[in-house]
């Protein structure tokens, strides 16, 4: 199974192991699990997951996400896309709270679930550390 780790913590965000693939017609069976501070997601048809360790995330999350139909995979993955694309360019700075960079494709199809978890995992790192990525 390829995978995408997703790694959060006080020293920030990285995608390890990520091997992109063109989109597919893959149905999003994705599941999430949230336990002891660890957020997992998985995806056997899409072959990705997703782990985010962060304690605060979890709590934020369970408070502050919007209902999975909120939003459309287009719109995250847009957001995602541009977000991605600043937390990349500010990663590794001096002085910077991002140390790490994201190896996010906007060619593959992740699915709905790991859109949707990234997308807040960012919207709950702005908020937090005070910034902006867009």
């Amino acid at each position: 199974m390829k995978t995408v780790n997703l790694f959060l913590g006080i020293m920030g965000l990285s995608f390890m192991s990520c091997v992109a693939q063109p989109k597919t017609d893959a149905v999003d069976k994705g599941t999430t699990k949230i336990e002891n501070g660890k957020v997992t997601l998985s995806n056997p048809d899409l072959e990705y997951e997703v782990i985010i360790m962060d304690n605060g995330f979890e709590r934020w999350f369970s408070t502050n996400r919007k209902p999975k139909d909120h939003y459309s995979i287009t719109f995250l993955e847009n957001k995602n896309r541009r977000w991605v694309q600043e937390w990349n360019a500010r990663a590794g700075r001096m002085n910077s709270v991002i140390e790490y960079s994201i190896d996010y494709n906007s060619q593959t199809h992740y699915g709905y679930e790991v859109n949707y978890m990234l997308y807040h995992y960012l919207l709950y790192f702005q908020q937090v550390n005070n910034l902006r990525l867009d």
